[in-house]
């Protein structure tokens, strides 16, 4: 019998408390409902700020490899610039000097008297007349001419 009563005080006190555990876990699970969505809306917007993070490095890492791309291109023109000018410097060294740029001149100067000496005395026409008096000059080859150089018959 006294387990009987034992058991009857323990089960009446079960009873009783468990009328205030009840609405306490209801307000639990209402706050853990709370907390769940706040986690979720959290958790989507750091989703979205991670997927805009990822965007962006991706096209940080698209400027950098064009940038790179660019200056390999500026690099490869400063090497054929720099060639050039090694091979402008190799020029200059081994120009002739004043003198020599004189003497050169001279020489044309030259040549160029003598060509025109050719052009007077010569006969460009090969009419028998030479230019420097032949009135006619550019006859056609085997016409006959005068002695100003003219056909004959003019």
């Amino acid at each position: 019998m006294k387990k009987l009563v034992l058991l009857l005080v323990a089960a009446t006190t079960l009873v009783a408390c468990d009328n205030g555990i009840g609405e306490n876990l209801d307000a639990l699970t209402a706050r853990l409902a709370e907390i769940n969505a706040e986690l979720t809306a959290a958790t989507s917007d750091v989703q979205v700020s991670v997927d805009q993070i990822t965007l962006d490095i991706e096209a940080a890492l698209a400027v950098a490899e064009q940038a790179e791309e660019d200056l390999e291109d500026a690099i490869s023109i400063i090497d054929e610039i720099n060639e050039d000018l090694d091979a402008a410097l190799l020029a200059m060294q081994s120009a002739a000097t004043t003198e020599e740029l004189l003497e050169i001149l001279d020489d044309i100067k030259g040549l160029q008297e003598l060509i025109e000496y050719l052009e007077d005395y010569g006969d460009l026409d090969y009419d028998g007349i030479r230019n420097a008096v032949d009135k006619c000059p550019n006859t056609e080859p085997g016409v006959e001419v005068d002695i100003d150089g003219c056909p004959i018959g003019d």
